[in-house]
């Protein structure tokens, strides 16, 4: 119709709706024939089915899909992207990895009015009453923790000035049968269980007898039952090396060591595997301050009476020969005996202040050291070197000793002041290597020398010195002695 105005070929002057006309233009523009039915009599129409067909050997006959006319293209708006980038973002770049699988039971204490659901909430949770409190059990993934707890809340008409309180109180259910069993032991109403989602959790509820557990005992009998077997085995373990350490009486590794039979340390290692020294050390070192202990504590005649230096000679059957010898060595030495077995048990009982040292002088061969080393096997002992001004641990060796023996100490100007508080028996720090400084307490200290022990040191020193010890001096050989004692014990042999 002429002067009209153009009306569309579709609708009839209504302009069409954008996806309409499009999809309308496909349907009539790109159409391809109809897959044929291969069970109806037209499928034999050979003819129909290859008139229809594409000739790849003729390009023209390809079918085009043709770009629609411009009345017929949806209207360009622009699209607004920027929710699907952030969703790939977050996809991206999310610090915590989205997980479908993620759910975890979580609990928390509430502590307020009863709670009050609705019939129609879609809060899946289950609460027990424990009389002044609450306990909400839930399933949620740990990022949802917080948007499930205030669902809870508003669901269940708590109180909202609890909220603080309850967030500080969730944590994660690790063991769902020992949480149950608390739950039961403590619940005081029925287990209350809103919604669907945690009904199998109620029924696991009241299958625990409410006697199974108590709520102070819920983990320490568990605990205790499983840690039973393993201390026992330990424990065995501990008491086969302490036997052994006590039976051979070794006071360091090496004496062990040695004294271990070819069996014993196949035994050992059996038992133990290569850890085996590290726990006979332990043992050692144990049994070492046992003894220090009861030597530090124990008073010097009654010390001697136990008999604590068998570990080198036996105690003779018959005493008379050695009182003898002692008599006889402080005969010839012109030194009162009485007065020097009172010097040195005053020194061993550490009962007279600033006087600390027992020392004997004399030339070799004169018994001095043999007397000292006869008390000090007695005891846990430690030595000094004879160098000590060349080195600055010359000490160290003395730590966690009952008795110190020097023989032939080196006291120069540069280590006086340290002997003056060692012979004083004042407490004072030492120098450890490769440790921090540690307190030397007071103990016992006898000393032999062949020299004057203050030759190195001046007068005021000197005199300090000496104020610090009870000093004798052996001038008498006793090699003839012990050789005419031999003898004599020779012929009481044959008699």
């Amino acid at each position: 119709m002429a002067g009209s105005p153009r009306r569309s070929p579709v609708f009839e002057g209504t302009q069409p709706s954008p996806t309409l006309s499009f999809n309308h233009w496909v349907e009539t523009q790109n159409a391809q024939p109809p897959s044929p039915d291969l069970f109806s009599d037209s499928a034999v129409d050979e003819e129909f089915w290859t008139s229809h067909q594409p000739n790849p050997a003729e390009t023209d006959t390809l079918p085009v899909p043709q770009t629609p006319p411009i009345q017929y293209r949806p209207a360009l708006t622009p699209l607004d992207l920027s929710n699907v980038w952030h969703s790939k973002r977050r996809q991206l770049f999310s610090p915590e990895p989205s997980q479908t699988d993620d759910n975890k039971l979580w609990t928390f204490v509430y502590r307020g009015t009863p709670p009050r659901f609705d019939r129609t909430t879609r809060a899946n949770c289950l609460y027990v009453d424990h009389g002044d409190h609450f306990h909400f059990v839930f399933e949620c993934c740990p990022q949802n923790k917080n948007r499930t707890i205030q669902r809870l809340i508003d669901s269940g008409n708590l109180d909202r000035r609890q909220t603080m309180s309850i967030m500080a109180t969730v944590q994660p259910v690790i063991n769902w049968n020992n949480f149950a069993a608390y739950l039961v032991r403590a619940a005081q109403t029925p287990i209350i269980c809103v919604g669907k989602k945690l009904q199998h959790l109620r029924d696991d509820l009241y299958m625990v007898p409410r006697e199974r557990r108590d709520c102070a005992t819920l983990l320490r009998d568990e605990r205790g039952a499983r840690q039973k077997m393993a201390n026992i085995t330990r424990k065995r373990r501990l008491d086969l090396l302490r036997n052994l350490v006590e039976t051979y009486d070794a006071r360091s590794f090496n004496e062990l060591n040695l004294a271990l039979t070819y069996d014993e340390r196949d035994d050992i290692y059996g038992e133990y595997g290569p850890q085996w020294k590290e726990t006979a050390e332990h043992c050692i070192q144990n049994y070492t301050m046992k003894i220090l202990l009861e030597q530090q504590t124990s008073r010097f005649e009654d010390h001697i009476r136990t008999n604590s230096h068998n570990r080198d000679c036996q105690h003779p059957r018959d005493t008379l020969d050695g009182e003898h010898w002692l008599d006889l060595l402080l005969h010839v030495n012109r030194i009162n005996k009485q007065e020097f077995l009172t010097n040195i048990t005053k020194i061993m009982n550490r009962e007279i202040d600033r006087k600390n040292a027992f020392v004997i002088e004399g030339p070799t061969t004169t018994g001095k050291t043999l007397f000292v080393k006869l008390i000090a096997e007695s005891y846990i002992y430690g030595t000094v070197q004879r160098s000590g001004d060349h080195s600055q641990f010359f000490l160290m060796n003395l730590l966690n000793k009952a008795l110190a023996l020097m023989e032939e100490p080196r006291i120069t100007q540069l280590t006086v002041n340290d002997f003056k508080e060692l012979l004083g028996g004042n407490a004072f720090d030492i120098h450890v290597k490769h440790q921090k400084d540690e307190r030397l307490t007071r103990f016992p200290v006898l000393i032999t020398t062949n020299n004057d022990l203050t030759y190195y040191v001046l007068g005021e020193d000197d005199k300090a010195i000496k104020e610090r010890c009870f000093y004798y001096k052996f001038f008498v050989s006793m090699r003839p002695m012990l050789q005419s004692e031999e003898e004599r014990s020779e012929e009481r042999g044959e008699d």
